[in-house]
Formats: structure tokens, sequence, C-alpha cells
């Protein structure tokens, strides 16, 4: 374990060091620390200097050395990079090999509950867990799932709507722009891969916006009270589950399910996919091209990634554990803990161990991380 570590922390040294040569040495081996820290059950910047017996002050004060903008910055690169090099990876192998690995952006959005009073980006959030609104933090992702890997591409604190750019709907399509223009600097188009959406976001606008940039595979869940036109019967989603008859065993579909044209007032014209899902009927809008049903069940099933990142953040690297002022502050840590998420999605792919397996293995063994700390401070290569 400790020379998978040892090869996974250099990896992301010279993946630093490439991405953002403005960064200090002493911040990149700040950083490497703290995502490490995070395998060992060390959450923030204090636990980690307690176990290492070194002064809490030199880790905030190479933290703060960066600005907001370059916080931001530093999180799209290096998770753009890590996708870059799956998909271009991708592209190379077979069609059947890239069926299977299935490429997918799924967007969404989480909250993350926080009550100090210092603490930037906190507001009243609808909380579907709590089914009441809480106080925290909105978090919103663009993240990429390449077989069973889910790389974030751009995350962001999302500020209460104020004015018109605030919104959550004009954030995400100014990250994917981002993100976007990363990609195309590659020479990789994410435009012909499908991207999905649950149903907070179904609206024209968004479907509009995408079809501008160039995506052609929309997929949004569908809600209960959208009312469609089916078969020339205006109702909403809701009636005409209760009269379709869904169809079983059908050819590359392993769930019951209804394919049909339908027509909105809203969203124009669509294809509609209802399928049986955990004993309930669910449906899928599709945009653009239109999809077999085989292909929106496999696509739609990419989208569970997102859910499972966000778990990973919050259960696994304890996202709520970090807690610094200000806005710079709140950049901060989120951006450790998406750099601690790589770094252990890394670490898992070596040692094909769960995230929980990797952490259950380390703990009660923090002396290997003052062994590793002396591999941090190797000189960085300066051809790549």
């Amino acid at each position: 374990m400790q020379q998978h570590l040892i090869k996974s922390a250099m990896y992301f040294q010279i993946l630093l060091y490439s991405n953002f040569r403005k960064m200090t040495s002493q911040l990149r081996e700040v950083l490497l620390l703290l995502s490490t820290g995070h395998l060992f059950g060390l959450y923030n910047p204090h636990q980690l200097a307690t176990a290492l017996a070194i002064p809490t002050a030199t880790l905030y004060r190479h933290l703060k050395s960066l600005s907001l903008y370059q916080w931001k910055c530093l999180l799209m690169r290096i998770g753009c990079a890590v996708a870059i090099a799956e998909v271009q990876d991708a592209e190379t192998k077979s069609a059947s090999t890239q069926s299977r690995r299935r490429i997918t952006m799924s967007v969404d959005d989480t909250n993350d509950p926080r009550y100090g009073k210092l603490l930037s980006y906190c507001y009243k959030w609808w909380s579907k867990k709590h089914n009441n609104a809480i106080k925290g933090r909105n978090v919103l992702g663009i993240t990429i799932k390449i077989g069973h890997m889910i790389i974030p591409l751009n995350i962001r604190i999302v500020s209460k709507q104020g004015r018109g750019n605030t919104d959550k709907l004009s954030c995400f399509i100014v990250m994917l722009k981002e993100v976007l223009d990363i990609f195309d600097a590659s020479g990789v188009d994410l435009r012909k891969y499908p991207i999905t959406f649950d149903s907070w976001y179904g609206s024209h606008q968004l479907v509009e916006s995408l079809s501008d940039i160039g995506f052609d595979r929309i997929l949004i869940h569908g809600k209960n009270n959208y009312v469609m036109d089916i078969d020339n019967e205006a109702a909403k989603l809701s009636q005409h589950k209760k009269q379709i008859e869904l169809k079983s065993e059908q050819w590359g579909c392993d769930k019951p399910h209804y394919r049909t044209q339908a027509i909105s007032q809203t969203f124009g014209s669509l294809v509609i996919l209802f399928f049986m899902d955990m004993g309930k009927i669910r449906t899928m809008l599709v945009f653009g091209k239109p999809l077999r049903s085989s292909e929106i069940l496999k696509i739609w099933s990419q989208h569970h990634g997102i859910e499972q990142f966000w778990r990973h953040l919050k259960t696994d690297l304890k996202l709520s554990k970090m807690s610094l002022e200000g806005r710079q502050g709140a950049s901060v840590g989120l951006g450790v803990k998406i750099l601690s998420y790589l770094l252990m999605q890394h670490v898992s792919r070596l040692t094909r161990k769960t995230f929980h397996q990797i952490q259950l293995e380390l703990s009660g063994k923090r002396q290997i991380l003052s062994d590793l700390s002396e591999h941090f401070h190797e000189q960085i290569p300066t051809k790549h």
C-alpha cells in the first residue's frame, strides 16, 4: 500500500506542477499532505498539523496564497486534465470498448449543511433528505463517467439567486463553457457525448442553451406534473402513466418500458420513455437525436455516478469538516476535498479497493504519512 501511495502522490505532484506552474512548491507540498491525510482520517489542516506535529498557522498561510479565482481555475484544470487523458485513451479503443465505457456527462447539485456565522455562501436551501429548508451551502457540479471512473470537471459553490447571472442555470452554462474551452484546446469534443439532468433542471431554456452549444443527446428526468400531448391526448405525465402498457423483455432492455413521441407547449417535440424502476414508473425526456429505448436506459444508468461522487465527498472525505472563513476559505475547503477525491480514486485504481477499504486498511497507521511526507520534497521533473 505504501508504494501505491508514493506513486499516486508523485503523479499528482507532477499534475499540479504541469497544470498550475504559478503555484509555489510549498503550497504543492501542503496540498499533497492534506489530500493524502484524508486516507488516514485527517480531514482538515488542524487534524493534519496535530498528527504530524507541525505548526497549523503554516498550513493556513500557504493555503491563503492563492486567490479565489486561482482556486477555481486550479480545480477545473486538474479534473479536466485527468478526464482528457481518460477520454483520449477511450477514443483509441474499439467501438465495443467505447460502448462499454459509456462516456456520459451528468449535472447535479447537493446541499452541505453549515451553521457557522463566519462562513460564506451559507443560505437557506431546500433539502430532500430533511424535507425542509436547511442552512448550508449548495454545491453545483459537472462530472463525467468513463467506465467505473467518476471525474469532477467543474465544481462550484452557488450563491443565492439575486441578479440574473447568479441562478443555477446561468452558473451551469458558464461552467460548461469553461470546461468545453479546455477540452477543445486539447482536441477533444465533449459535445458528442450525452448529458443527463434530474427533474429540477428541466426547462426549455436549458434545452435551447445546450442545443445552441452543440449537444444533441440531452436526457432529463421527467416530473409528474409535466403536461404532454401523447396520441392526441393532453394530460399530465402522472395520468399518462396509468394508461400506458409497459413492454417486457425487449431487445437490449433490462426493464419494462414504453417509448413514444410527445408534444409539449413547454419543450416542443420530444421522445418520452416510461420505464419501471424500483417499483415505480419513471419517465425520461429525450431531446436531440431520437435514441432507442436501450440507449436511453444505458445512458440514464450512468447518472447515478454523480450521486456516488457526492456520497464520497460528503461521507468518505467529510466535506463539512473543512470550515474556513470567507469566500476564499470556502473555495479552499472545497478544493482540498476535490484533490483528495482524485488522489483516493487514483489509489483505488492501483489497489483495486474501494474508498472505504483503503481507509480501513490505513486506519491507525498514521506513521506512514510521516514517512510519505519526505517524498513530497523530491525535485519536480522539468520535462513532461
